[in-house]
């Protein structure tokens, strides 16, 4: 079995992915609503602390987004997976922006009420992001598909900077602005994805449907019972466990450094792990070649932690930001190779819901992460607390990466996805019912090779018997100048008028077996 990379020996360019009409909408459609939601984000936070003057209500609108995803967002997913994932975006873009719209010109709701509202706008957020997950596959394949990831993460972090300067700035004058913007934010992206991004159908049709619950629980059956896809999780929701550590503790690691509250120092950390995290897309997906990638999935995620060990010696300022750089990279380096093989094994009809199976792993572990390194940093020293961690991590890390499927069975699975993907197009263009005929039963077939008729019985040889010509499988059965012999139709036996219509549904491709085109569709590599 080949390497499921050496079909590309060259990354696909930015320019060549954006040359793309549909994804070049995704991309500006995605980009826009993350910057409208970082700018929102930051004019809500400061908007509900003036109101309340308290950090806990501060901090729950701000972690308000994060929750939909702990638990309701694989069923949202699911739910995405049976409706046009173009309509469900521009749906989920339509009501935020309705909901933002409200925000800004109803300022004056109750912090309960504008909580609420929050809440439900951050509902709309998985649905919106798994579908355009699900999509991307079908926009663009293959090197291209990589790049497009590697554009949608480094956008995403620029994007989330650019908004917070904005949002901040803009509740300097006046918080509804930034809310209005998030609103047309949202209003564009809409616009784009509805002129721009063709209609396709559902991956979850009608005759596939069961039980939403069975179908969101069919999302995480798919992710773990398939080695590779297990495997891929695993090094996902590890990595981002310990890499988010240094941003997620940048705040009172920087006031360690500096005695205090220190803006600087928290700033530095926070754009270091931005940085890092950009450098190691950037890196692995555009310098290093297509088939060199799965090579390096094992050592840099044992690095993600292994960086970090260091904090046990309470490194200053720069050896903090060398360490969370280097931490960042090699966790984003680590996606390129993971995605591509991720959607490589990955049946088309649960991608919106495996998408979103991973999404709410890496919030809930995230989210999890933070929370308990900070309440160890409350009891103990913040540098040994970072550094015994990412030596927890380590260990973990070493385990899952003893595990790693090997050559074969990755290229195993991703051969059995491309026979799966085949025969359920093939099903979905061919009833199991339908009446093929005659016509469709002959096609490519060979003539029947000529049976010899057999001689009439006669009282008495004829006395002079003329050479009779051999019949052949072009001639006429009606020639003139065949004898009254040659021209009686000959009967042959039943059993030589058997059509064996298995060898010949073989000529037309092989009808695919029922578990392939009417299964689950869970790949087991």
């Amino acid at each position: 079995m080949s390497d499921p990379d050496e079909s590309a020996e060259r990354p696909a360019g930015a320019r060549e992915v954006l040359a793309d009409r549909e994804y070049r909408a995704v991309f500006t459609a995605s980009a826009l609503s993350w910057f409208g939601d970082s700018t929102a984000r930051a004019a809500v936070i400061a908007l509900v602390y003036l109101r309340t003057e308290s950090p806990i209500a501060s901090a729950a609108a701000f972690a308000i987004s994060y929750l939909p995803w702990l638990g309701i967002g694989a069923v949202l997913s699911a739910i995405t997976e049976r409706h046009s994932y173009r309509k469900i975006m521009i749906l989920s873009d339509l009501i935020r922006m309705a909901i933002m719209t409200a925000l800004a010109v109803f300022g004056g709701l109750p912090v309960g009420a504008l909580i609420g509202l929050l809440f439900i706008s951050a509902l709309l957020s998985p649905p919106f992001d798994s579908a355009r997950s699900a999509l991307l596959p079908r926009i663009l394949q293959g090197e291209q598909y990589v790049t497009a990831l590697t554009l949608q993460r480094t956008s995403g972090q620029f994007a989330l900077i650019a908004g917070y300067a904005v949002g901040a700035a803009l509740t300097a004058v006046d918080s509804r602005y930034a809310l209005l913007l998030n609103a047309a934010s949202f209003g564009v992206s809409a616009l784009l994805v509805a002129f721009r991004v063709q209609e396709r159908t559902p991956s979850l049709t009608a005759d596939k449907r069961s039980n939403l619950l069975r179908e969101t629980a069919e999302g995480y059956t798919v992710v773990f019972r398939s080695p590779v896809m297990r495997s891929i999780a695993l090094v996902v929701f590890c990595g981002v466990c310990f890499g988010v550590v240094p941003e997620g503790l940048a705040a009172a690691w920087s006031a360690d450094l500096a005695g205090g509250p220190n803006a600087v120092y928290l700033g530095t950390i926070m754009v270091a792990a931005a940085a890092g995290f950009v450098a190691g897309s950037i890196v692995m997906t555009w310098l290093v070649k297509p088939q060199r990638r799965n090579a390096y999935i094992r050592p840099f995620s044992l690095l993600t932690p292994l960086a970090l060990v260091p904090a046990l010696f309470d490194l200053n300022i720069y050896g903090v930001l060398a360490m969370t750089l280097i931490s960042g990279a090699a966790l984003s380096g680590t996606l390129p190779a993971t995605n591509g093989l991720f959607v490589q094994v990955l049946p088309p009809a649960y991608r919106a819901r495996a998408f979103g199976v991973m999404q709410s792993g890496v919030h809930l572990i995230q989210g999890g992460s933070i929370l308990f390194t900070g309440w160890l940093a409350t009891h103990n020293p913040l540098p040994q607390v970072v550094g015994y961690f990412a030596i927890a991590g380590v260990v973990v890390m070493a385990v899952i990466v003893a595990t790693w499927p090997a050559h074969a069975t990755i290229a195993d699975a991703i051969a059995a996805n491309k026979v799966q993907v085949a025969a359920d197009t093939h099903a979905a263009s061919h009833t199991s019912d339908e009446d093929f005929g005659e016509v469709t039963i002959d096609l490519g077939r060979a003539p029947l090779p000529a049976r010899r008729s057999r001689p009439s019985p006669s009282p008495s040889p004829s006395p002079s018997p003329s050479p009779v010509p051999r019949r052949t499988p072009d001639a006429a059965p009606g020639a003139a100048e065949r004898g009254p012999a040659q021209r009686r139709t000959p009967v042959p036996d039943p059993e030589e008028r058997t059509v064996d219509l298995s060898e010949r549904t073989t000529d037309l491709g092989a009808l695919p077996p029922r578990s392939l085109s009417h299964g689950r569709g869970i790949v087991d590599g």
